[in-house]
């Protein structure tokens, strides 16, 4: 959580009020705009799983997959996180004040955090069944929630939709939220 909490703050605290990349996001942008046009079919649908209906869709299959696998307290976690990780991204919309085209709010990109809250519980599930120990665990929960993350970054920087450091805000959201939030349905359910 406290990597999640640098990613999401050195940011938000970095680029509050801007309304232009930094020198960051110009690099990043330099590098992203030489993808190839026919990847634009690839962006767009990466793109709808970060939209309302793509999230949902995408939180409850990932929770019927927890579900298959006998493990409740992470499908409730799947939906629970991807809710609470659209909450605190479109609050701190706010907050953050950051803007691209025409003053649409930027910071920090919910499309980024929920793909990547749903590779951390992926992964998450995976070290379970797996029963990796607490290297192998760790690096599969965080290998596929920052690949989950950097596939809709680079969605979202291809598509302009986003300056590439509002979406290292993302990956930090849900490297906040859905560790907070397994930790707390693991206490709830332990209560006798």
């Amino acid at each position: 959580m406290v990597l999640g909490l640098l990613l999401l703050a050195v940011p938000a605290v970095a680029y509050a009020g801007d309304t232009r990349p930094g020198r960051l996001d110009r690099w990043i942008q330099s590098v992203v705009d030489h993808t190839p046009s026919a990847a634009r079919d690839s962006a767009l649908a990466l793109d709808w799983l970060g939209e309302p209906t793509g999230r949902a869709l995408l939180a409850l299959a990932t929770a019927a997959v927890c579900l298959l696998a006998g493990r409740r307290a992470l499908a409730v976690t799947a939906v629970v996180a991807s809710v609470l990780t659209a909450v605190l991204t479109t609050g701190l919309k706010y907050v953050v004040d950051r803007r691209i085209h025409d003053g649409f709010l930027s910071y920090p990109s919910g499309h980024t955090a929920a793909v990547a809250a749903i590779g951390l519980v992926v992964g998450l599930l995976l070290a379970d069944l797996l029963r990796a120990g607490p290297i192998l665990g760790t690096a599969l929960v965080l290998g596929l929630g920052v690949l989950g993350g950097a596939l809709m970054a680079w969605a979202q920087i291809d598509l302009t939709a986003h300056y590439p450091t509002d979406t290292v805000g993302g990956v930090g959201s849900a490297l906040v939220v859905v560790p907070a939030t397994g930790l707390l349905i693991d206490r709830l359910r332990r209560q006798p």
